[in-house]
C-alpha cells in the first residue's frame, strides 16, 4: 500500500523540524500510541492500538530514522510485530519551507503487511492506515503550532 500525503504546518521549518523530532509531540499526535520510547538516538519502539473494523489489534512498532538532512528531511523506517501477523513500511518526510511562517510536509508512505490479515484485512488496513495519517498530521499541525506560540508568548 502506498500513501502520498501533503500538508501545511504553521510554523517555521526549524520547529517543524524539532516537533517532528520531539517523543512527547509525537506520542499525542500518533493516533492509538500506548508508549513511544526513544531507545538510541534515531531509534524507537512504539505501542500503538490500530483500528481495523470491529477489532483493534495493539502493535509494537520498530522505528529507524535515516537518510536525515536537517531540517529538510528524513526517512523513517519501520517494523510491526504481533503474534499472528507482521509488517515493515517506510515513510519518507519532506519540509520545504512555506514562507516564513509556515513548512509544507510531504510524506510519501509505503507498508507491506504479511500473512492472512495483510491479504483478507487489506481494505481495513488501507482505511485505518488513511485515517491514522490525517488524525496524525492534524494533531501534530495541533501541537506544533501551540508549541511554537507559546514560545513566542515567553
Amino acid at each position: 500500500m502506498r500513501l502520498s500525503e501533503s500538508h501545511s504546518l504553521p510554523v517555521p521549518l526549524d520547529v517543524a523540524w524539532t516537533a517532528l523530532n520531539d517523543v512527547a509531540i509525537l506520542r499525542r499526535a500518533l493516533p492509538g500510541c500506548e508508549s513511544l520510547v526513544q531507545i538510541a538516538t534515531d531509534e524507537f519502539v512504539a505501542d500503538v492500538a490500530v483500528p481495523l473494523g470491529l477489532t483493534t489489534s495493539h502493535l509494537t512498532v520498530y522505528i529507524h530514522r535515516r537518510d536525515i538532512a536537517a531540517p529538510h528531511r528524513c526517512t523513517l523506517h519501520f517494523e510491526a510485530r504481533t503474534d499472528r501477523t507482521g509488517g515493515t513500511g517506510s515513510a519518507a518526510l519532506n519540509l520545504v519551507p512555506a514562507g516564513a511562517a509556515a513548512t509544507a510536509l510531504q510524506a510519501d508512505i509505503t507498508v507491506d503487511i504479511e500473512g492472512a490479515i495483510g491479504v483478507l484485512g487489506a481494505p481495513l488496513i488501507e482505511l485505518a492506515a488513511h485515517e491514522m495519517t490525517r488524525q496524525f498530521f492534524e494533531g501534530l499541525r495541533a501541537l506544533a503550532g501551540a508549541r511554537h506560540a507559546r514560545a513566542r508568548m515567553s
